[in-house]
Formats: structure tokens, C-alpha cells, sequence
């Protein structure tokens, strides 16, 4: 009773995450090592985050010959992160190449959307993975992702703000609404990549909802209060009034206890499928391109679901067996650095390069004429973007894209009928 046993309960558990750490290297460096077979020129999309460099990392070790990488930069410096790829791309020496994303471009490049994206998608990664797409083709038929990993390994910080948003909840209700939430409201707006504001703001917003509705509400557009506004009422009286009833029917089928894995369940159902994959098959498809995703291999997927949660999360820390698994392989600053995303400067573009076709896409007479959305909401919404009271560029976006795709895929439809 001197202290030994909890001494060696500790590092059993240390060995224990090694162990495994370990087996999930060996699982990923096969199934890397499976998609690198191919007939055809082949490369490897690198964004500089842990998991396309975990997928470039062992396609070094594994390839015949130099291994390529292909990466996407922005002008915004908040937006770009090409540095950490070139660093990547150093360490492991392979022959990098990497394009820029530009306002101009973007905005030549929204008018092909409509061609090619037969759903509509509002997902703000879609032009750059379109564009990454195009630029990779040039070089190679095939290309390996990193996809499936923050799904897989809990590497969204929504995993780790549940928790805060219980503690948040048991704040009185007349402190949260009368102090907290204006404070935070009246906070000044920014466009730079998940400013603190817009991380905040989205945070209180969507604090009182559960846990399905919270998910959704933080890394969504419209949360669902704010559709009794956006809709007329013919589409609101012809609109399931719980729009998540499905996903959680689906989480209720699981046995995850923890409200960490529940939503990784409806994730990889839900939001893996049907926006993350959907939208690099799309992109990728449109101009040839066969892409593969070593992480969504059946083996790596049973692993990551038979391990404990917190080797996946501890407290903010995401993804802990995999920067278990890569510390020897790739460098210390590309391992913990903060999680960014695929975005894009759509807040700044829609005042700038992209304002005329909003205000032309989702002009009052359009939206009137079209039945869908209220004309008044949504010029509140530009009004307001336009001005900096708030940042509205997920929600302007989502209709933006919207629009783009009713006009190639319903009105020119219709017309050719």
C-alpha cells in the first residue's frame, strides 16, 4: 500500500496504448500498401495534416519509386496551410507539387459546379478538392487521401466540445442568456479560418440543443431555429419538423455508450458518407481522377471501433493512438499542431470576388418567384454579412450552391423536356 500498485496501473495502461499504438501502424501501413498497386501513374494528396501524411509516409516506404504529392495553397494566410505540407513533403522526400487557390479562380471555377454536382452540397472544401482534382490529373490517374481518419479516431474538436457544452448547460439558464451569450454575440466578427468568435458564437448557439441537433447545429449552416424563417410556408408545411430523426434512430441502434462514440457512429454513417466521400468522388470523378482512401480499410475501421474512447480522445486531444502510432514517422510540430479543415475564404470572397453572383443568385425577385426561400430573411442575411455585423458565409453558401445546382439540374431539366 506505498504507492506501487497505482505506479503499475499506470503504466500497464501506457503499455497497453502502445501495444495497440503499434498495431495500428502495421494495419495502416498495409492498407497503404494495398492501394499503391496500380497500373497507372499514381500520387498522394497531401494536406500537411496527420492523416494524409500518415497515407504519404508509409506510401514512401512502400513505393517502387519516388513517391508523388500534390497539395492546395490560398492567398488568406489563415487559410493556407501548403507550408506544413512542404514540410511533409521534405521530411519524407518526396517530389511535391502544389497549386494556389485565388479568389479569381474560385469564382471561374463555381460556374462548373452545376455540371458536375448532381445533388446539392454546400460543403465550402468542394472548389478546393475540385481544384486540387484538376491540378492532380495533370500528373496521375490515381491518387490516395487521408479521409476516414477524424471519423475513425475522433479528430473533430465537436468530440471534445460535448463535454463542454454539459458544463455549459449547467450553468443557470439566467446566466447563460443574460451574461454569457450576449457576451459573446457582441464579440467582433472576423474572416479569418475558425476565429474564436465563430467558433464561440456557433458554440452558444447550438449549447441547448442534444446531442444529434448540437453535432449537426456546429459544423452545419442553418440550425434548425432558423428555419421557420428561411422557408416559406409551403415548403415548411410539407417538411418533416425533425429533420434528425434519422441519425438518431441510427445512434440508438448502437451500443456506443459515450456520447463521443455515438457521434462518431452517426458520422461515419452520415457525414463521412454522404458529404466527406460523396464530395471527393465527385470532384474527383469530374475530371478522371479514381481516388482511394487507405483508412476506410475494413481492418482499420474494425480496430479503430474495439478500442477504448479515450485512445481516441483525452480531454481536447483527438487522434491519440494515431500520434502514438506516427511519432517516430513524422514530425512533432505536424502531429500536435491545431486542426484547420479543407476550408476556403468563402466570408471574404462573398464581399469581394463572389458578392456580384450572390447578389444576382439570391436576388428577392429570384427567391420570390422560386417559392423555397423568404426573399426578406435571406437579404437580411447578405445585409448583414456585408456590413460585418455577423458572418453568414456557411449560410449564404449553402444557398449560393443551392442555386447553382436547382438551375443545372431542375430548371435546364425541365427546359430540355
Amino acid at each position: 500500500m506505498n504507492g506501487d500498485v497505482p505506479e503499475k496501473s499506470r503504466s500497464l495502461k501506457v503499455e497497453s496504448l502502445e501495444e495497440k499504438a503499434e498495431e495500428l501502424r502495421d494495419l495502416l501501413s498495409d492498407a497503404v500498401r494495398m492501394r499503391l498497386v496500380s497500373d497507372v501513374p499514381l500520387g498522394i494528396l497531401l494536406s500537411g495534416g496527420i492523416d494524409s501524411s500518415t497515407v504519404a509516409a508509409f506510401a514512401t516506404r512502400h513505393a517502387t519509386e519516388r513517391v508523388k504529392t500534390f497539395s492546395i495553397g490560398f492567398e488568406e494566410d489563415s487559410f493556407d496551410e501548403s507550408k506544413y505540407a512542404r514540410r511533409v513533403a521534405k521530411h519524407l522526400n518526396t517530389e511535391h507539387y502544389e497549386d494556389k487557390l485565388s479568389a479569381t479562380t474560385a469564382g471561374d471555377l463555381i460556374g462548373e459546379i452545376g455540371k458536375w454536382l448532381d445533388e446539392p452540397m454546400s460543403d465550402g472544401s468542394l472548389i478546393p478538392t475540385f481544384l486540387l482534382a484538376q491540378f492532380v490529373r495533370k500528373y496521375v490517374t490515381v491518387a490516395l487521401g487521408g479521409d476516414g481518419g477524424d471519423e475513425l479516431f475522433a479528430g473533430y474538436p465537436m468530440y471534445f466540445a460535448h463535454g463542454v457544452a454539459a458544463k455549459y448547460q449547467a450553468i443557470p439558464a439566467f446566466i447563460r442568456s443574460g451574461l454569457i451569450e450576449p457576451l459573446v454575440n457582441a464579440l467582433p466578427v472576423s474572416t479569418n479560418n475558425l476565429s474564436f468568435d465563430y467558433k464561440a458564437k456557433r458554440f452558444v448557439r447550438a449549447a441547448k440543443f442534444d446531442d444529434v441537433e448540437r453535432h449537426h447545429s456546429w459544423f452545419g449552416s442553418f440550425s434548425t431555429d432558423q428555419h421557420s424563417k428561411l422557408f416559406t410556408h409551403d415548403v415548411l408545411a410539407e417538411t418533416n419538423a425533425d429533420i434528425y430523426s434519422s441519425v438518431r434512430e441510427l445512434v440508438d441502434t448502437s451500443d456506443a455508450k459515450s456520447v463521443v462514440e455515438r457521434m462518431q457512429y452517426a458520422d461515419i454513417n452520415y457525414y463521412l458518407a454522404e458529404d466527406i466521400l460523396t464530395k471527393v468522388d465527385r470532384a474527383a470523378m469530374a475530371v478522371s481522377l479514381e481516388t482511394r482512401a487507405p483508412f476506410l480499410d475494413p481492418r482499420v475501421g474494425q480496430f479503430a471501433a474495439s478500442i477504448p474512447v479515450n485512445y481516441k480522445l483525452q480531454r481536447k486531444n483527438g487522434k491519440v493512438i494515431l500520434k502514438e502510432a506516427m511519432k517516430d514517422l513524422l514530425p512533432h510540430e505536424i502531429l500536435h499542431r491545431p486542426k484547420k479543415g479543407f476550408g476556403i475564404p468563402i466570408a471574404e470572397w462573398l464581399k469581394g470576388r463572389l458578392n456580384p453572383l450572390m447578389h444576382d443568385i439570391l436576388s428577392a425577385d429570384r427567391l420570390k418567384s422560386q417559392g423555397l426561400f423568404e426573399a426578406e430573411y435571406v437579404s437580411r442575411l447578405i445585409r448583414e454579412h456585408e456590413t460585418g455585423s455577423a458572418s453568414h458565409h456557411k449560410e449564404l453558401w449553402t444557398l449560393l450552391v443551392f442555386q447553382l445546382w436547382h438551375d443545372s439540374f431542375l430548371v435546364n431539366n425541365f427546359n430540355r423536356k
